[in-house]
């Protein structure tokens, strides 16, 4: 929750004194006593932890650390990780009159041991940090925003459908709807190749799990999952936002509101459909309507929508963003271009990749994994400590503290990854990648809640590289500023817009 609050509060942080005192005064315990000792306490707190082992990121006494997270998050979490492999970034005394609590904190983990540590050996000591309540309204309680032991139920009952046997089956459906998606492309057009991604990976992602082509809806549902995604992060960093009830009528609830209405729609209405047809393919969504509890009980149609919303957009997001840093990437190194499309000529020779090519097409596999080194979607790991926990390291998290696990940052480290900024697939050939630490590189997490899908997005971005690089060179457009924004997901800012050349 606190580093809920801490991003929160950030309005707060740059609001006038005056308004700010009445919110303190309305907003906190009556009486001046409980401010003032506690603020006495902070700064004894603050003199007291000069001495200790864990280095602490110096930050504002009262708003911590929400004044970097406000100007550049990932500028921020790159600068605090200078002080050392662990390092304590307070809150603030706000976040500690919030929580009632001294000493809020969250403990930023750098070192691979540490973070294998937290995702993998004791991970049961370890929660998922509580979610604003608009991620709740879009999620519900799916898969990502679960707790156990219902998480491992869900887990246990969709990961059948994520094995290595039925997500061979899905490579054809990759290949066939990128076929599709290009075939508009026109030579010399100019396009927005991150918001292409998200319509394509929908696309995939609707047909592969439920069964169902919603390519006319596509451009309608990116914007609502779009919306979603900044309100979700609106509230993470705005105290008003989060405390503004979802039925007061301003322009982002309203947007939020028309948004969650377009996702419910769809998504209700592929529940709908498929219960009357009485029809069962052998997808995801027959799994989730012919699912029973202990008692034999069927899922409701609530349930239903969480569990099919949540793979519905976490089956593309991650991966769309992951190809539009792709090509971005290879768009200014014609080098690392030039050797992949030898290698798709000397594997495929013009023809459309299958699955049986997926293990031949080790460089194209090499420039995806280094793409999402350098920018992996899921940027920033929290967690919760349910008790105290002696790292590897030796330092204790005190039970309460958050944990950050930032892989945006680990995948920088320079004494893993030398000069970590350039953009070099060898760091993945088989020799490079010996005596890695396997947690140097988790850009789908690790342990109990790894990603799921991470083996359908592996094979989908090596078999749609190789399906449009055959097809098409992408000319980066001068005068735009590629930029990474950190939302739910790391995406480019304002999208990759680009100029298509046809391959003769």
């Amino acid at each position: 929750m606190a580093t809920l609050l801490i991003l929160s509060i950030s309005t707060m942080a740059t609001s006038g004194a005056g308004r700010f005192s009445t919110w303190l005064m309305c907003g906190f315990p009556s009486g001046s006593g409980y401010y003032f000792s506690q603020l006495a306490e902070q700064r004894a707190d603050m003199i007291n932890e000069q001495q200790t082992s864990v280095p602490q990121v110096p930050t504002h006494w009262l708003f911590g650390c929400v004044p970097e997270f406000r100007k550049d998050a990932l500028d921020a979490l790159m600068n605090y990780a200078t002080y050392g492999d662990v390092v304590k970034v307070r809150y603030g005394l706000l976040v500690d009159l919030i929580k009632r609590q001294r000493g809020t904190a969250a403990y930023l983990l750098s070192h691979p041991e540490d973070i294998k540590h937290v995702l993998a050996t004791n991970d049961r000591n370890y929660r998922r940090i509580e979610f604003p309540p608009a991620a709740k309204r879009v999620f519900g309680q799916g898969l990502i925003t679960s707790e156990d032991p219902l998480h491992r139920k869900q887990r246990r009952m969709t990961q059948p459908y994520f094995h290595r046997q039925r997500i061979v089956s899905y490579a054809e459906i990759m290949v066939q709807k990128t076929q599709q998606h290009i075939q508009g492309w026109r030579d010399g057009a100019t396009v927005n190749v991150a918001q292409e991604m998200m319509q394509l990976t929908l696309s995939v992602a609707c047909k592969a799990f439920f069964n169902m082509d919603l390519t006319d809806k596509t451009n309608e549902l990116t914007r609502a999952v779009t919306v979603g995604q900044h309100h979700i992060i609106r509230q993470f960093r705005s105290f008003i936002a989060m405390l503004t009830p979802e039925f007061i009528p301003t322009k982002n609830n309203v947007r939020f509101r028309k948004a969650i209405r377009k996702l419910d729609d769809t998504i209700y209405g592929i529940i709908q459909t498929r219960r009357a047809s009485g029809e069962r393919p052998n997808d995801v969504l027959s799994m989730l309507l012919d699912a029973r509890d202990e008692e034999g009980h069927p899922m409701s149609d609530q349930q239903v929508r969480d569990e099919t919303l949540t793979l519905f957009l976490a089956g593309h997001d991650t991966t769309a963003n992951a190809l539009s840093w792709t090509w971005y990437l290879l768009s200014r190194h014609p080098e690392v271009e030039s050797r992949l499309l030898g290698e798709l000529k000397e594997v495929l020779s013009g023809r459309l990749p299958t699955v049986a090519d997926v293990p031949k097409l080790v460089y194209t596999e090499m420039v995806f994994a280094e793409a999402l080194r350098l920018y992996p979607p899921g940027y920033l790991l929290s967690r919760t400590a349910l008790g105290n926990d002696l790292l590897p390291g030796g330092i204790t998290i005190p039970q309460g503290a958050d944990v950050w696990l930032c892989p945006y940052l680990v995948h920088r480290d320079p004494r893993v990854w030398p000069e970590p900024e350039r953009f070099d697939p060898e760091r993945f050939n088989p020799e490079a990648k010996e005596g890695r630490h396997l947690y140097a590189y988790f850009p789908f997490g690790g342990g109990s809640r790894m990603c799921i899908g991470e083996s359908f997005a592996k094979m989908e971005g090596v078999l749609l590289i190789a399906t449009i690089a055959q097809r098409f060179k992408m000319t980066l457009l001068s005068g735009q500023t590629v930029v990474p924004e950190p939302l739910v997901t790391l995406r480019p800012k304002h999208g990759v817009q680009v100029q298509l050349c046809k391959r003769s």
